[in-house]
Formats: C-alpha cells, structure tokens, sequence
C-alpha cells in the first residue's frame, strides 16, 4: 500500500513515477485493537518476503530472492534507519503473517521530509477489508508518539484509490518539499 518497488534488474531502485507524499501528526490511538500485534523482527524475512509478494501479486515482478533482499535492506538500513518497535506484524491463527508495517526513521531520499517513514504497508490478498492496514497505521502512529515522534509520512501512487482513502481517513495530508507545516 506504499511505495511497493517494481522490482528490476536492480532490485534496489522502485519506480516513483506518480507518486503523492503524505504527512500526519502521530497520535496514541483511541481504537480498541481487533487483533493482535507483535514487533517484526529480522527472523521475519523469508516469511515477509512471501506476504510482499502474495500481497502485492502482478503489481509487482521479481522473484522471491529479490523481495528477501529488499526486507533484509530495510533491516540493515539501506532504505534508512530501521525501527523495530514501531514495525509490527499481524499473524493469523496458525502463526502466519498476514499484515505487516514496515517504519524506518527516515527514508534515504532528500525529497521526503525528515521524519518517521512507512516503507511498506501490506495485506494477505485473503485478509484483506478486514481493517488489518488501518489498524497497522494506527499502531505505528501511536507507537511513534510514545517514542517522541510528532510526524509520520508515506509515499503512495498517485492512482492507489484505496491507499489514499485509507490515509486520508487517517488525517494523513498532501505534502510538499515547499511546506513548512502541513
């Protein structure tokens, strides 16, 4: 539901044509949580890799090896630095992840303000419309205000009508390089 990479002969660089960046201020969460979370850890690569891809499906090419790359990078910080606590998993009854929230400190890349960034937000094809990825959001955003962070930020294809719903009901707003405050 964010940036998702079109995997390429370097799997490393996403195409970011079309792309709208979104900021929030982080909030604790008024929500009661439907389902459990737990912090994504480094033992969750292979297992994260194969949600990337089932989640994403033919928006996507590359092959497994290239979506455990891209995971692993997020975990050392190729992307930016990763935090741990704020990134968090939901698993189904059987210990299978089926959503899962990917934050790192800041994203690598001057045109994105310097603040917490959601890398990657997604959902099992077959738990998805079950308020997974609102409830992932809303955690990562009460999670970050509890470790000081008073922002948050996303980057979604512009044509990604269900992303942006879902942010905008988050009161995520557009911004720009020019702001100063949203």
């Amino acid at each position: 539901m964010t940036d998702a990479p079109v995997f390429t002969p370097d799997p490393w660089k996403a195409v970011m044509t079309g792309n709208i960046t979104l900021i929030a201020r982080t909030a604790p969460s008024s929500r009661e949580v439907t389902a459990t979370s737990r912090a994504v850890t480094e033992a969750d690569t292979a297992e994260l890799a194969r949600l990337f891809l089932e989640a994403y499906g033919s928006k996507i090419s590359g092959t497994a090896e290239d979506a455990e790359r891209m995971i692993r990078g997020a975990f050392q910080g190729d992307f930016g630095p990763f935090l741990s606590r704020e990134s968090q998993l939901i698993e189904d009854e059987n210990g299978t992840p089926v959503a899962a929230a990917v934050v790192l400190e800041r994203r690598k890349d001057r045109t994105l303000p310097e603040v917490p960034y959601l890398f990657e937000l997604f959902t099992a094809s077959s738990h998805r419309r079950r308020g997974y990825a609102e409830q992932l959001v809303r955690q990562v955003m009460a999670s970050l205000h509890e470790s000081g962070y008073e922002e948050v930020c996303v980057r979604i294809p512009e044509d990604n009508a269900a992303a942006l719903a879902l942010y905008l009901t988050l009161d995520f707003n557009r911004w720009s390089p020019e702001q100063d405050e949203f």
